[in-house]
């Protein structure tokens, strides 16, 4: 659907948009299959809106497109058909830097849930909620939300 990063597919459907224009957050490229560009600037926007204690957790960019795979395995990353973006590493918690310590990485997260949120408004889902979390990463995978979200503890 998304094409083959390593014959160059992937690139020709993706689209530049403003990363929180009014915050000065600079620009990512994002494909435009399925509307995920569409998505993302509606994301943008809408966390553009957000008070300005939240805007330290989305700037800068982690990035967006990415020819490669999910780390430690074969498995194509999200990132690599240009459908995922990652928040600012600083506020980020994930588990293999958790898992260094030798220990069953402990999950932590400082992202705030209305980031979370207003990401899930639109279509992606949150690493953060994943036994292997990555609480900087979204994707845009709407079919996979209403599963993803009812599994929620209450």
């Amino acid at each position: 659907m998304y094409g083959d990063c390593t014959k160059n597919e992937v690139t020709k459907k993706l689209r530049t948009i403003e990363w929180l224009r009014q915050h000065h957050g600079g620009r990512v490229a994002i494909t435009t299959v399925n509307g995920v560009d569409k998505a993302l600037a509606a994301v943008s926007g809408q966390l553009d809106r957000l008070a300005p204690d939240f805007i330290k957790y989305a700037i800068p960019s982690a990035g967006t497109y990415n020819c490669r795979t999910v780390a430690g395995s074969r498995a194509r990353s999200m990132h690599a058909y240009g459908a995922a973006i990652d928040l600012n590493t600083h506020y980020s918690d994930y588990w293999r830097w958790a898992a260094k310590t030798g220990m069953d990485p402990v999950w932590k997260n400082q992202i705030p849930m209305e980031i979370v949120h207003v990401f899930e408004a639109h279509g992606f889902i949150w690493g953060g909620y994943w036994y292997h979390f990555d609480t900087m990463h979204f994707e845009y995978r709407p079919e996979l939300l209403p599963v993803a979200l009812s599994t929620l503890p209450q």
